[in-house]
């Protein structure tokens, strides 16, 4: 089997994910050169703001992978979801894991203060379902899917009165779970338009490198073997307020590389647990993200190092 680590974003999220790696080597030490980077101890986050959440999400990711690499798994293919695709820079060698760590920072600043909003995950409702309500109210501008994250599962995102009409028609003809998975910042949606323009004049002054691996943008699901920095930075100006079409990159990198072996490379299991009966049936994913951490990074970079 071949595997591929997944970056997951910042829904991915709990309070003590960097206290539990801190002391640990080779996380420990890069712990310490975060906090230095950045000016603040970053074992003491509280997720209090975007900021803290973005910097908090890119670091754990980028620790499992250090942790994984120490046990002497490599991966020659990945992808990230919507923040984790900065993981997913890093590791194809476009980015370096400063410039990036202080790139995210700034990031989640311009997050903190941007236009309002709401993000709400619904499921099991397929996307078709969800657009035809969103045109029929006439809302495209307003509200939009901004994560189409597996077959059954999807995010609208966009102004809060607008999420909510949505909602009240959906909830007319179909059953369905909807969980609100941001209160206030309606990432990924057309209103964020603003914001996107802001952080596309930041990337002009980020270092991006020709990658050494293949990357996958989550704006257009496509696997590029010689992306150019120019190519990566308009993707991510785009990811600000384009939809994460999840699902999509996942099914491409699925269809090019053979009997893939999916691995979330993060602090939960959110991006495994999408993983269902009607998505890629005999497919396997498998995460790091188990109590007994590091247990379960011994055991599981040895089922990787025997499948190679």
């Amino acid at each position: 089997m071949t595997a591929i680590a997944m970056f997951p974003g910042q829904s991915s999220r709990y309070p003590e994910m960097i206290e539990k790696l801190a002391s640990v080597p080779p996380a420990a030490r890069l712990v310490v050169r975060a906090s230095e980077l950045l000016g603040r101890d970053l074992r003491a986050q509280h997720f209090a703001t975007n900021r803290d959440v973005q910097v908090g999400v890119f670091l754990a990711n980028h620790l499992h992978l250090s942790l994984l690499e120490a046990e002497g798994v490599t991966f020659a293919w990945s992808l990230g979801l919507s923040l984790g695709e900065y993981n997913h820079l890093v590791h194809i060698g476009a980015l370096s894991f400063d410039d990036a760590l202080r790139f995210v920072e700034l990031r989640g600043e311009l997050y903190d203060h941007a236009v309002g909003g709401r993000m709400v995950s619904i499921f099991p409702l397929e996307a078709v379902e969800i657009e035809a309500v969103i045109e029929r109210l006439g809302l495209g501008a307003e509200v939009g899917i901004g994560l189409y994250n597996s077959p059954r599962q999807n995010v609208i995102s966009g102004a809060a009165s607008a999420v909510e009409r949505v909602l009240a028609v959906l909830e007319n003809d179909h059953y369905f779970d909807a969980t609100v998975i941001e209160p206030r910042i309606p990432m990924h949606a057309p209103c964020f338009s603003r914001t996107a323009r802001t952080l596309a004049a930041a990337l002009e002054d980020l270092s991006v490198s020709a990658p050494g691996r293949a990357y996958l943008p989550n704006t257009l699901g496509e696997l590029f073997v010689d992306a150019t920095p120019s190519l990566i930075r308009g993707c991510l100006a785009d990811h600000v307020d384009h939809p994460v079409r999840w699902k999509t990159s996942v099914d491409v990198i699925a269809a090019h590389v053979p009997d893939p072996h999916f691995v979330e490379v993060g602090p939960r299991a959110v991006l495994h647990n999408l993983f269902g009966k009607d998505w890629m049936p005999g497919r396997r994913a498998k995460t790091d993200a188990v109590e007994d951490w590091r247990s379960r990074l011994e055991t599981l970079a040895k089922e990787l190092r025997d499948a190679a």
